[in-house]
């Protein structure tokens, strides 16, 4: 089968990730690049070997061109997908699907309505261990899982400098947890299935631009089990996931330890094997296989909509100072259900 042809939109450190990514694959050929530094483009299009093209408008035209990818700011995904609906090239954009609600339901819209795939590059929990630890959960080797804890810090806000779309605070809505915590939201969604409300803190400590660079938020899930999830942009790396069951709790470190189990009446956790795998390439791949016709992708609009609204919910929360209901910014007609395994 034909390799699908892709467009990248928006030259960043992050549009060469993906890229490395897909000249690797067997699946997925980078066709052309888009931005609108033409020096940028030429250096890009150079080092991934694919044709910097003059406009959007013009990659949106070429014929042998399957779908794009939006690498753009937040607040250009609209505009960027419903551009490639209307032409018929399929959609892969970077989480967060966009800043608002009412963005992102006008993509779905634009591309359901032009018949073409809508996919949201929520990658982590493609990871092998996140993979092997929804196994462990579906399969009981964890019994009934009570609690869930995910951190993700990083000191890019260090870095931040105004003037900067990732400076601005309309751009990123809810700061370090729109960039980066929003991963882990997604994370604990995939493990443990629907959230109903939440409860957090944001504050600005460090960060030189208006942007909060200190979040918390508390998730009650539908099965009982709560989760917590903390962003911090002002701090060394850190990537961990913790959850605890009646039988086991399990431990992932990104970066260190890998995944471990310890059992009930154990007193200390060991490793466990699982099948790595490059999530990204998977991620890219999944999306490859939809718009050739094999499935849907797992992170279409509707599953993105919620880490969004969880987001959003949480900035709600910490200005008001209240509990806040998932309901009250998406209903639960809009939120998709899980559709395997159990949560206990």
């Amino acid at each position: 089968m034909d390799k699908v042809k892709v467009g990248i939109v928006g030259i960043g450190w992050w549009s060469d990730v993906l890229a490395g990514v897909i000249v690797k694959s067997d699946k997925l050929d980078l066709r052309a690049c888009f931005t609108r530094s033409e020096d940028k483009a030429a250096d890009f299009a150079a080092k991934f070997h694919c044709e910097a093209v003059e406009s959007y408008q013009a990659m949106l035209a070429l014929d042998d061109l399957d779908g794009v990818i939006l690498t753009t700011p937040n607040s250009a995904h609209r505009q960027g997908a419903e551009a490639a609906a209307r032409s018929g090239k399929h959609v892969f954009v970077e989480k967060p699907i966009s800043n608002t609600l009412e963005d992102g339901r006008a993509m779905i819209r634009a591309c359901e309505a032009s018949g073409v795939v809508l996919a949201v590059g929520h990658s982590y929990r493609r990871h092998g261990a996140l993979r092997h630890l929804r196994r462990l959960i579906d399969g009981g080797e964890l019994g009934r899982v009570s609690l869930a804890e995910g951190v993700f810090s990083n000191d890019n806000g260090l870095k931040l400098k105004p003037g900067l779309w990732r400076s601005d605070p309309t751009e990123i809505p809810g700061g370090c947890l729109m960039q980066i915590g929003i991963h882990q939201i997604d994370n604990l969604l995939y493990l443990l299935g629907p959230a109903s409300d939440v409860s957090a803190y944001f504050n600005r400590l460090e960060t030189e631009p208006d942007v909060e660079d200190v979040t918390a938020v508390l998730m009650r899930f539908a099965s009982g089990a709560i989760g917590y999830v903390a962003a911090n942009y002002i701090s060394p790396r850190r990537f961990t996931l913790a959850v605890h069951g009646t039988k086991a709790n399990a431990f992932f470190d990104m970066d260190n330890d890998g995944l471990r189990l310890q059992r009930t009446g154990e007193t200390k956790p060991s490793p466990i094997e699982y099948e790595p795998n490059d999530h990204l390439s998977t991620e890219l791949e999944d999306f490859a296989a939809a718009v050739q016709g094999d499935g849907v992708p797992e992170i279409d609009g509707h599953q993105a909509m919620v880490p969004l609204a969880i987001v959003l919910a949480a900035g709600r929360s910490s200005s008001e100072g209240r509990s806040v209901a998932l309901s009250e910014l998406l209903p639960e007609a809009e939120r998709p259900i899980r559709k395997v395994g159990s949560f206990r």
